[in-house]
């Protein structure tokens, strides 16, 4: 590949690194929530990685948790969704956050939706790419109190062909380890995921 491609290549990637994240919050509205319980449901999975949006939800638990709020047990949350007969993400849509509050008595429900979590190595770029957006759910009214993207990313463009081949190696046994502990992107999912809840206000 020439010098100039891989140039622009890496300027394409950096441009789409800088790209901001959109959010909205009726804070208002989300400080007169009066139970600091939020349920986080399954995440919503657009990417092929099966395991990556349990590792965001319990990523997005941990932060809820430092702001002020009391997530509702993973394991229990998901038993009692299966009285509704949700066992996906994709299924949420279709179930009305009222019918979801009666299970749980809890005033905010949390919907996720992890929309890339790429690990691309194809020797002269190594890009990581995790991107979740996340609402935040009135029970009571259906009303989006609380809602964000964030994303984290990390690109290498290597222009030497002995940088880049060592490059490749490096980033395949990182990948194979990072598969083995269940911790596929680890850092970029939890920047992508600090992005999001830096802007939800503290109870």
């Amino acid at each position: 590949m020439k010098r100039g491609a891989l140039a622009l290549a890496a300027a394409w990637f950096l441009a789409a690194c800088a790209a901001g994240d959109a959010y909205l919050i009726s804070a208002q509205a989300l400080a007169a929530a009066a139970d600091p319980r939020v349920v986080i449901l399954p995440f919503e999975n657009q990417t092929t990685d099966l395991a990556a949006p349990g590792m965001l939800r319990e990523l997005a638990a941990e932060r809820f948790s430092s702001r002020g709020y009391a997530p509702v047990d993973a394991a229990e949350t998901e038993l009692k969704l299966r009285e509704l007969g949700v066992t996906d993400g994709g299924q949420l849509p279709s179930v009305r956050p009222a019918d979801i509050a009666k299970l749980f008595g809890a005033d905010l429900l949390c919907y996720g939706t992890l929309e890339d979590f790429t690990f691309q190595n194809v020797g002269f770029i190594v890009r990581k790419s995790v991107r979740l957006r996340l609402k935040l759910v009135s029970a009571a009214s259906g009303e989006t109190l609380f809602e964000a993207s964030g994303s984290g990313k990390d690109v290498k463009v290597y222009l030497d062909a002995d940088e880049a081949k060592i490059a490749f190696i490096e980033a395949t046994a990182a990948k194979l380890i990072q598969n083995l502990l269940k911790s596929p992107l680890r850092q970029e999912a939890r920047t992508a995921v600090n992005r999001i809840f830096d802007r939800l206000p503290r109870r």
